[in-house]
C-alpha cells in the first residue's frame, strides 16, 4: 500500500494566558496569517527575556534579551542556540519594541511563550501559548467506494482545549459507516466506502470557550477503470465490505453485455473462483458456494453499467483479492486484508483469572503494525510483521487476573503511523461464571424443593386414605340362610348405655347396612351415623331416631327428650 499524498494545513490558536479571568483568546486558520506577541504597556527599565517552550517537549530555549536603551527603544541580544533554530527565520520585530512577530506559523513552532525580567525569572510580564492544529488526508486523492483515513492533531492538549470530528449536516450522523479513536494528541477517522459528498461532510472541531471548524477537504475521483486499491476490515464483528464497480462515464450509449466478480483466496492460494456474473438485462446470477447468503447484489438486474455487490458480514476467510471484469475488460481490482481477535479461554473467564487475546491479520504484504490499546487509550503491546515466510501474523496479550475494571480491548492495525482497522473485543463480565452457577443452584434447589412438596402431599394422601380406611370396621361375614335380605355391619366397639350423671355424655356409632336386591348381583350399602347425648338425672329419657328423606341431612329428634339425636345417612351403590 502506497503512502500516498499528504494535504496538510496547518491552523494555529493563540492563547493569551495574562489572567484567568480575561483570556485573550486569538484564532489563525491559515498559515500564512502571522502571529502576534505583544509585551505589557510598560515593561518598566530593567532588561526583559523572551524565553520559548515548544510543546514538542524539547527544552526550553532562551531567544533573547531586550534592553532598554537612552532613547527610550528596545534593542535584542538574540541568543546563538536560537539563532541556529527554524523558528528565528521567522522571527520579526516591532522595531524598538519587545513586540514579536512569527510570520508564516507552522506546526512546529506550537509552544509556551513568556516574557520574565532577566534578574527575576520567575517574574512573568506576559505569556501567551500558541496552539497548532494539523490536517491530514491518506490518501490525498480517494477513489470512489476505498478508505480515506482523516485525521486532526493538536500541539497539545490541555483540561480547556480539545478537538474531535464531526459531521456538518446533524441529520446525516452515522451515515457513513466510520470509526474514530484518538491516540495521543490525534483523532483519527476512518471513512469506510468513501463517496463524493464525503469530500464536504466531516469537520475537525477544535473547542475552547468556542469552537474552530476545520474542514476536512481532499479530492475524490470517480472512475474506477483501471484502479486497484487495498481495504481493511474486521473479522469479528459486524463489519460489511462493498464491491463497488462502476462505469461512472458520462457516455449514456456505452453500456457493456457482460459481468462478472471474481475471488482469489488468500488462504487456499488458487485460482479465482466466480462468485457472480450478469448479462444485460437479466438478473444477477450469485454463486452461493463460498460465501451463501452474505453475497448480495446491490440491484436484482445487471444495467450495463452497474455490478457492485457487498458482502455482510465480513468474516476471516473472506480476505483475498476481488476482481470486477466489464465485458473482457478488469475494471477494478480490490484487495481485502482482515483482523480478527480471539480469546483463551474462548468463553467468560472468572474474576481473577488470567485470559490471552490474539489479534490476527490475513496477509502482510508490506511492513505494518499491530497494536493493543486498553480502556484507558494506552499502548499494552505491539508488534512489526515485515510479511517475511514462516512469520507468525499475530500479536498475544496476556491479561493477568481478569477484573471488570479492564474488560474492553482495542486491537489496532497501523501502515505509517495511520490507523487501518479497529477491532474491538469485550470481555464478558468476570463474574459470569459466578452467576451461571448461581442460576444452577437457583434452579436446582427449587427443583429438589418441587419434588420434596410433591412427595410428602403424596404420603400425607396415602396415610390419609388409610387412616380413612381404618376408620370403617371391616363387614361381617353374611348369614348363611341366603334368604335374608340384609344384614348389619357396624364398626362401634360398644353402645353405651345412658347413665344417671350430672354431665352430659354424647356418644357416637356408625353402622353400616348391606342389602342384595333380589336377582341381582348388585349390593346396596347403607351407612348410619348416630350420636347420643344424655342429659342429667331427673331429665326425661329416650331415644328416637327421625329419618329424613335426604342422604345429608342432620336433624334432631323433634320430641323433647333429654336426649338429642343425630343421623347422617349415605348411600353407597356398587355392582
Amino acid at each position: 500500500m502506497s503512502a500516498g499524498l499528504m494535504l496538510s494545513f496547518f491552523v494555529f490558536l493563540l492563547r493569551s494566558v495574562f489572567t484567568q479571568r480575561n483570556p485573550n483568546h486569538i484564532y489563525f486558520l491559515d498559515e500564512r496569517d502571522d502571529v502576534s506577541l505583544k509585551g505589557p504597556d510598560n515593561p518598566g527599565n530593567d532588561p526583559v527575556v523572551w524565553e520559548w517552550k515548544p510543546h514538542s517537549g524539547q527544552p526550553i530555549q532562551e531567544m533573547g534579551t531586550f534592553y532598554k536603551t537612552n532613547t527610550g527603544w528596545w534593542k535584542v541580544q538574540w541568543s546563538d542556540h536560537f539563532r541556529n533554530s527554524d523558528l528565528y527565520s521567522k522571527i520579526q520585530l516591532d522595531r524598538g519594541t519587545i513586540n514579536l512577530r512569527i510570520r508564516n506559523s507552522t506546526f512546529e513552532f506550537a509552544g509556551l511563550f513568556i516574557l520574565t525580567q532577566e534578574w527575576s525569572r520567575n517574574k512573568i510580564l506576559k505569556q501567551y501559548e500558541i496552539f497548532g492544529v494539523k490536517f491530514e488526508s491518506s490518501p490525498q486523492s480517494a477513489v470512489v467506494g476505498s478508505d480515506v483515513i482523516l485525521s486532526c492533531t493538536i500541539s497539545k492538549l490541555s483540561d480547556t482545549v480539545s478537538l474531535q470530528w464531526k459531521q456538518r449536516d446533524s441529520s446525516q450522523q452515522n451515515r457513513r459507516n466510520t470509526d474514530q479513536i484518538r491516540i495521543k494528541n490525534t483523532d483519527y477517522l476512518m471513512v469506510r466506502h468513501v463517496a463524493v459528498e464525503d469530500k464536504e461532510l466531516y469537520v475537525c472541531e477544535v473547542q475552547e470557550s468556542g469552537s474552530v471548524l476545520i474542514k476536512a477537504d481532499f479530492s475524490m475521483t470517480q472512475y474506477l477503470d483501471g484502479e486497484n486499491y487495498t481495504l481493511y476490515r474486521s473479522g469479528t464483528g459486524h463489519s460489511e465490505l462493498r464491491l463497488i464497480c462502476y462505469d461512472y462515464y458520462n457516455n449514456y450509449d456505452h453500456s457493456y453485455d457482460t459481468a462478472e466478480w471474481t475471488w482469489r483466496s488468500h488462504h487456499l492460494q488458487n485460482q479465482e473462483k466466480k462468485i457472480a456474473s450478469a448479462s444485460k438485462s437479466e438478473l444477477i446470477n450469485v454463486n452461493r458456494t463460498y460465501f451463501g447468503k452474505r453475497l448480495v447484489p446491490t440491484m436484482a438486474n445487471f444495467n450495463g453499467k452497474n455490478f457492485s455487490v457487498r458482502i455482510v458480514p465480513v468474516l476471516f476467510e473472506d480476505a483475498g483479492v476481488y476482481t470486477c471484469s466489464l465485458g473482457s475488460t478488469k475494471y477494478v481490482i480490490i484487495k481485502l486484508i482482515t483482523v480478527k481477535v480471539t480469546a483463551e479461554p474462548s468463553d467468560a473467564v472468572t474474576e481473577g483469572h488470567n485470559v490471552t487475546l490474539t489479534c490476527s491479520v490475513s496477509d502482510v504484504t508490506e511492513s505494518i503494525r499491530l497494536v493493543w490499546i486498553n480502556s484507558d487509550g494506552k499502548t499494552v503491546g505491539n508488534k512489526t510483521l515485515n510479511g517475511w515466510n514462516g512469520e507468525e501474523k499475530s500479536l498475544r496479550l496476556n491479561i493477568q487476573k481478569v477484573d471488570r475494571g479492564r474488560e474492553n480491548w482495542i486491537c489496532v492495525l497501523f501502515y505509517q503511523n495511520r490507523p487501518l482497522v479497529l477491532v474491538p473485543y469485550y470481555l464478558e463480565p468476570s463474574d459470569g461464571y459466578t452467576f451461571k452457577h448461581t442460576n444452577v443452584v437457583i434452579f436446582g434447589s427449587l427443583a429438589l424443593l418441587l419434588i420434596i412438596i410433591l412427595v410428602v402431599v403424596l404420603c400425607l394422601r396415602k396415610f390419609k386414605a388409610a387412616g380413612l380406611e381404618n376408620q370403617r370396621q371391616k363387614p361381617l361375614q353374611p348369614r348363611e340362610s341366603r334368604e335374608d335380605a340384609s344384614q348389619l355391619y357396624s364398626n362401634a366397639n360398644e353402645i353405651q348405655q345412658m347413665q344417671d350423671t350430672e354431665r352430659e355424655d354424647i356418644h357416637y356409632a356408625s353402622v353400616a347396612f348391606r342389602k342384595k336386591a333380589p336377582d341381582t348381583e348388585r349390593e346396596d350399602i347403607h351407612y348410619a351415623s348416630v350420636a347420643f347425648r344424655k342429659k342429667a338425672p331427673g331429665s326425661r329419657h329416650g331415644t328416637q331416631g327421625n329419618q329424613q328423606s335426604s342422604d345429608t341431612n342432620l336433624t334432631p329428634s323433634k320430641e323433647a327428650d333429654s336426649s338429642v339425636i343425630y343421623a347422617q345417612i349415605a348411600q353407597a351403590k356398587f355392582k
